[in-house]
C-alpha cells in the first residue's frame, strides 16, 4: 500500500498505482510491452515505469493531476478492460494516521525494512558447454556490435537473435566472442550456454537449465538444483523462472542437431522437440525479460511467426578479402597480395576455410603461400557440390590428413567419435586397448598424446571444451571428416573410451529399467548399434530392454527420447526409413511407434505422416490386424486435429477390415480391433452432433460383451457428461481410474481425473459445483502432464483449471490458463481444444463487466470460426458470442447477439445439451 508521510498529514487521501494488475491484464492477453505501448501512444520507457510500478512516489503515491497521466490512465482501462478503480487504489488518511499513531516508529522501520532488502540476486554466467574459440579471430564488428547492443537492451527487441550459415561460416566464433564481452562478471540476469553439437538430448538441456533458472525452493538467485525432474515438469519451472522478468540470456549452438532437413511430415528446420519448440515460442512472444541466441544452419521454422519482430536473423558473410588476408597472416602466412589473393581464391572467404588452409600452409609450406602448388590449388577451386564451400573445406581436411603424422591423424579421426569431447584419460584407455582401436597411436604414453593434442590444438584443429578438466573435442565439420577415415567401427572406439562393458544382448532384463541412468546406458547402445548397421539388435534394446512404448511411453512418459529413438531407426524424418534389414512388421511397428510419441508430444502432422507409413507398410502384410489398428490410431490422431469426417471414414474402413476377418477368421483379436474402432466411431458420432447415433454405437459394444476401460471408457463417459448425466459419468470414471492404474496406464489414469474434474463442477452456465474436488483431480491429472509433457493431456488439464478458477471467482487465472492453453493447441494443431479454451477465457473476460466485453467478444467470435465440425464446440461458442454481443449497447451489435443465441438454442436442444434452456432464457431477455 502506499505509505502518508507525516508532512502530508490534512492533506487528501494517498493514491496507489496498481501494477502488479497492469502486468497481470498485459501476459493474460499474451501482449508484449512493446505492443501495449503502441496500443496506448507511450513510448515503451515510459510503460515500462508504469508496469514496474516506478511511477508511484515512496511517500505521496501516485498523482493523477497531470493530464498526460489521465489519458495513459484511460487508454490503458480501454485497451486491457480494466476500470480505473482497479488500476487506482486508494488509501485512506484516516488508516495511515491511525497506523502511525499505533506505532510512532513504524514509518521509520518501513523505510528501514525497505532499504536492509537484499538486492537483485547477481548471476554468474554458466557454460554448460565451451564454445569453440577462433584461434585467431578477425572481422565482424558490426555483428558483434549488435549483439552487443541487444544484450544490453532493455526490453529486448527482439527476443530471439539466429545467427544462420552453413557449416563452418563462423556462426560458433561469433557466439563464442560474443560471450568473451560480456565477461564472467557477475549479472543482473543469467547467462546459460548450452552446445547441442555436444549434447543433443533436450531433456539433459532442460534439466540444466531448470536447475540453473529455477533453482531449489527457498533459495534466492542461482543456487544448487533440485532433484532431478522429468521434462515437461522442468519446462514449466524454466518458463515461469524465465517470466519472472530478469534479463535472463540463452546463448543455443548448434540448433540444426535437433531440426528437422524437411520432408515426410516435417518442415524444414522444424525442431524435433515439442519442449524445446514451446520454449523458444514463448521467449520469442515475449517471456520476460528473457532472450536467447542460437547457431543454427536451418531456418526456425517454428519462430516463423515472430519474424517480424520477436525474431531476427543474422546470416554471417563470407570474409571480405580484407579480412581473410589478416586472417591468414595471424596463422603466418608471408607472401605479397597477389600470393595472398590466389589461396584465397581457394576458400570463397568461408571462414573455416580460410582458417584450415592458414594452419596448413603455416604448418606444412613454412608459411610460404607461394608454396600451394597449381594443382592443388586448382582441385580446391574446383571442387563442386550442392555446398561448394564445404566441398572446398573438405577438400582442404583432405590434403591436411595426408600431412599429419599418423598418430596424430589417428588421434584426431578417434577423438572425433566423442561429439561431448573427451578427456586425456578416456583416449589413454584407448592407447592401451592397442591393435586397431589404438591405430597409429599404439605405444603412446601419456606424454606422447600431450604433445599431440597439443600440437592439433596449435593447429586449430581441436580446442579444450572444459577448460581445467584436460577435455578436448573439435569442430563438428572437422569432427565429421575425421571420423570417417576411423576404419574400424566407431561404436567399438566409444566403447573402449568409455569404459563401457561390450553390449550384451544374448537376455533381456527381467524388467525394463525406470532409472534415467539406466535408460541412458540403453539407449547409448541401441544408437552404436545402429551406426555398426546391426539394426536387429538395436531393434531387442529397444523393445525388449527398454520395453517400447508401451513402457518407454506409457509407464515412464518419456516421449521425447522415445522419439530421438525412433528417429535414430529411421535415419531421420522419414518413418519410412527404418532399417530395410528389419522385417516388415518390425518396420511398421516402428513407424507406428514413432506416431504414438509424436501424437503425444503435440506433433500431429507429424503423427500422422508416421500412421500413414506404417500403413503402407501394412498393408502388404497377410494380417489384417495392424491395419485396422493404424488406421484407427491416424483416425484418433485426425480428431485430435477437428478432421471428424475424415476421421469418421477412416474408423468405418477400419472397422470394416477388423470385422471381415473376424467374420472369416472368427479370431477374438480381430474381434478386438472391430470394438475398437466401434468405440472410437461413436466418439466421433458424438463430436459431430449425432447423439442417437453415438448411443446406440455405445450400447452395442456392451451387448458384444465389451468391458469399458480405457479409453473404450472415457469416450463413453464424455458422452454421458456432455448430456448431463454427471453420476454416471462420474461413477463409471472412477472404476475406469482404478483399473487403469491397476494395469499402469498412467496416461489414462490422468485424462480420467480430468473427466472426473469437470464433472464435479455445475453443468449449466452458472454456479460453482465442487471447486474444491475438482482441484485435488487437477493435481492427479497435472502429475502426468508435468512427468511427460503430453500436449493432449497438458491442454485437458489447462481447461480444467480454467474452468475451476472462474467458478471460484478468479477471472485472471482463469484468463491465464486457457490463454496458455490456447497458444499450445494453436501452436501443435488441436483443433477443438482451441475452441473450448477460447469459449472459457472469453466466459472470464465477461465475467470481468463492460470493460472486457470486446475482449469477450473477439474470443467468442474466434471460437465459433475453430470449432469446425465439433458440433458440441460450435454449441457453447456460438451462446458466449451471443451471450458477449447481448451485453453491447449498439443495436446492430445486440442483433447479431439474438442470431448467435437463436442458432445455439436450435443446436443445443438438437444435442439435448444442459445449456439449451440457458441459451433459451438469454434469447428471451433479448426479446427473441
Amino acid at each position: 500500500m502506499a505509505r502518508v508521510s507525516r508532512a502530508g498529514r490534512g492533506a487528501e487521501p494517498a493514491v496507489r498505482f496498481n501494477h502488479t494488475l497492469l502486468q497481470r491484464a498485459r501476459l493474460d492477453l499474451d501482449l508484449t510491452q512493446e505492443q501495449v505501448a503502441a496500443s496506448i501512444g507511450v513510448d515503451v520507457r515510459t510503460y515500462r515505469r508504469y508496469e514496474s510500478g516506478a511511477v508511484n512516489d515512496p511517500r505521496l503515491g501516485f498523482s493523477v493531476r497531470s493530464p498526460s497521466r489521465r489519458r495513459i490512465i484511460e487508454r490503458l482501462g480501454a485497451e486491457l478492460g480494466l476500470a480505473e478503480a482497479e488500476l487506482l487504489v486508494v488509501e485512506a488518511e484516516a488508516e495511515a494516521e491511525a497506523a502511525l499513531a499505533a506505532d510512532p516508529a513504524a514509518e521509520e522501520a518501513g523505510a528501514a525494512s525497505q532499504a536492509a532488502e537484499a538486492p537483485a540476486p547477481a548471476w554468474r554466467p554458466l557454460h554448460a558447454h565451451t564454445l569453440q574459440r577462433a584461434r585467431h579471430f578477425v572481422g565482424r564488428a558490426e555483428i558483434l556490435d549488435r549483439l552487443a547492443a541487444w544484450a544490453d537492451g532493455s526490453p529486448p527487441r527482439p527476443r530471439v537473435i539466429a545467427l544462420l550459415g552453413i557449416g563452418g561460416a563462423g556462426k560458433t566464433a561469433i557466439a563464442e566472442r560474443f560471450l568473451q564481452g560480456l565477461g564472467d562478471a557477475p549479472r543482473p540476469g543469467g547467462v546459460l550456454v548450452w552446445s547441442f553439437y555436444d549434447d543433443p538430448r533436450t531433456e539433459a538441456f532442460l534439466d540444466q537449465a531448470a536447475a540453473y533458472f529455477a533453482p531449489g525452493a527457498g533459495a534466492s538467485g542461482p543456487a544448487a538444483p533440485r532433484p532431478q525432474a522429468a521434462p515437461g515438469e522442468q519446462l514449466a519451472r524454466l518458463k515461469e523462472a524465465l517470466g519472472q522478468g530478469p534479463p535472463h540470456l540463452l546463448v543455443l549452438d548448434g540448433l540444426e542437431t535437433v531440426q528437422a532437413e524437411g520432408g515426410a511430415g516435417r518442415a524444414h528446420g522444424e525442431l524435433h522437440d515439442a519442449l524445446l519448440r514451446r520454449l523458444l515460442c514463448a521467449i520469442a512472444s515475449g517471456l520476460g525479460g528473457a532472450r536467447a541466441l542460437v547457431t543454427s544452419r536451418f531456418e526456425l521454422a517454428d519462430l516463423s511467426a515472430w519474424a517480424e519482430g520477436g525474431l531476427a536473423t543474422i546470416r554471417p558473410e563470407p570474409l571480405c578479402e580484407g579480412d581473410a588476408a589478416s586472417l591468414l597472416r595471424r596463422w603466418g602466412i608471408r607472401g605479397d597480395d597477389g600470393a595472398l589473393g590466389a589461396l584465397l581464391e581457394t576458400t570463397g572467404g568461408h571462414a573455416l576455410s580460410v582458417a584450415v588452409v592458414g594452419s596448413y600452409v603455416g604448418a606444412f609450406l613454412g608459411g610460404d603461400a607461394g608454396r600451394l602448388s597449381a594443382a592443388q590449388a586448382a582441385h580446391l577451386a574446383e571442387a563442386e557440390q550442392d555446398d561448394v564451400l564445404a566441398r572446398r573445406l573438405s577438400s582442404v581436411l583432405s590434403a591436411y590428413a595426408r600431412a599429419l603424422p599418423p598418430g596424430e591423424r589417428d588421434l584426431l579421426a578417434r577423438l572425433s567419435v566423442f561429439p561431448g569431447g573427451a578427456g586425456e584419460e578416456a583416449l589413454l584407455q584407448l592407447v592401451r586397448a592397442g591393435g586397431e582401436i589404438a591405430g597409429a597411436m599404439a605405444g603412446w604414453g601419456a606424454a606422447e598424446l600431450a604433445r599431440g593434442l597439443a600440437r592439433l590444438e596449435r593447429l586449430g584443429l581441436v580446442f579444450a571444451a572444459r577448460p581445467g578438466e584436460r577435455c578436448y573435442s573439435t569442430h563438428p565439420f572437422v569432427r565429421q571428416h575425421f571420423k570417417s577415415l576411423l576404419g574400424v567401427p566407431p561404436e567399438r572406439v566409444h566403447a573402449a573410451g568409455s569404459a563401457a562393458p561390450p553390449p550384451r544382448l544374448d537376455e533381456a532384463p527381467r524388467r525394463a529399467p525406470r532409472e534415467r541412468e539406466a535408460v541412458d546406458a540403453y539407449e547409448a547402445i541401441l544408437t552404436e548399434l545402429l551406426g555398426a548397421g546391426r539394426a536387429g539388435e538395436a531393434y531387442d534394446i529397444y523393445a525388449l530392454a527398454l520395453g517400447g512404448f508401451a513402457h518407454l511411453g506409457l509407464k515412464l512418459g518419456d516421449m521425447a527420447r522415445g522419439a530421438r529413438i525412433l528417429r535414430a531407426f529411421a535415419g531421420g524424418d522419414d518413418p519410412r526409413g527404418m532399417p530395410a534389414s528389419l522385417p516388415a512388421r518390425v518396420r511398421a511397428s516402428l513407424a507406428y511407434d514413432a506416431g504414438l510419441y509424436a501424437g503425444a508430444l503435440g506433433d500431429l502432422a507429424f503423427a500422422c505422416a508416421c500412421y500413414e507409413a506404417h500403413n503402407e507398410i501394412a498393408g502388404a502384410l497377410a494380417d489384417p490386424a495392424p491395419i485396422a489398428t493404424g488406421l484407427r490410431t491416424l483416425a484418433y490422431t485426425e480428431r485430435l486435429r477437428g478432421d471428424l469426417t475424415g476421421a469418421r471414414r477412416l474408423l468405418e474402413r477400419s472397422a470394416e477390415i477388423a470385422g471381415g476377418a473376424a467374420g472369416s477368421a472368427r479370431r477374438a483379436a480381430d474381434q478386438v480391433h472391430a470394438v475398437r474402432a466401434l468405440a472410437l466411431l461413436a466418439a466421433v458420432l458424438h463430436d459431430l452432433g449425432e447423439v442417437d447415433a453415438a448411443g446406440e454405437r455405445f450400447a452395442r459394444l456392451r451387448e458384444l460383451g465389451d468391458a469399458p476401460v480405457a479409453r473404450r471408457a472415457l469416450w463413453e463417459a464424455e458422452h454421458a457428461l456432455a448430456l448431463g448425466r454427471r453420476d454416471e459419468a462420474r461413477e463409471a470414471t472412477e472404476r475406469n481410474i482404478a483399473e487403469c492404474r491397476r494395469r499402469g496406464w498412467e496416461g489414462h489414469v490422468a485424462h480420467g481425473h480430468t473427466l472426473l474434474g469437470l464433472a464435479l463442477l455445475d453443468g449449466g452456465e452458472g454456479g460453482d459445483g465442487d471447486v474444491a474436488s475438482a482441484e485435488a483431480h487437477l493435481v492427479e491429472a497435472r502429475r502426468w502432464a508435468a512427468a511427460t509433457g503430453e500436449v493432449e493431456v497438458a491442454l485437458r488439464c489447462h481447461e480444467l483449471a480454467a474452468r475451476i478458477a472462474l467458478a471460484a471467482g478468479r477471472l485472471d487465472d482463469g484468463a491465464r490458463q486457457a490463454l496458455e492453453g490456447l497458444h499450445v493447441a494453436e501452436a501443435c494443431g488441436f483443433g477443438p481444444f482451441r475452441a473450448r479454451l477460447a469459449v472459457v477465457a472469453a466466459r472470464c473476460a465477461l465475467a470481468r463487466g463492460a470493460g472486457a466485453a470486446a475482449s469477450a467478444t473477439a474470443l467468442a467470435d474466434s471460437s465459433v470460426a475453430w470449432a469446425g465440425e465439433d458440433a458440441w464446440a460450435r454449441a457453447d461458442a456460438l451462446h458466449w458470442a451471443g451471450v458477449a454481443r447481448a451485453a453491447a449497447a449498439r443495436g446492430e451489435e445486440r442483433a447479431r447477439g439474438r442470431e448467435l443465441l437463436a442458432e445455439a438454442a436450435a443446436l443445443r436442444a438438437r444435442l439435448r445439451h444442459p445449456g439449451a434452456g440457458a441459451s433459451r432464457e438469454a434469447l428471451a431477455r433479448l426479446g427473441g
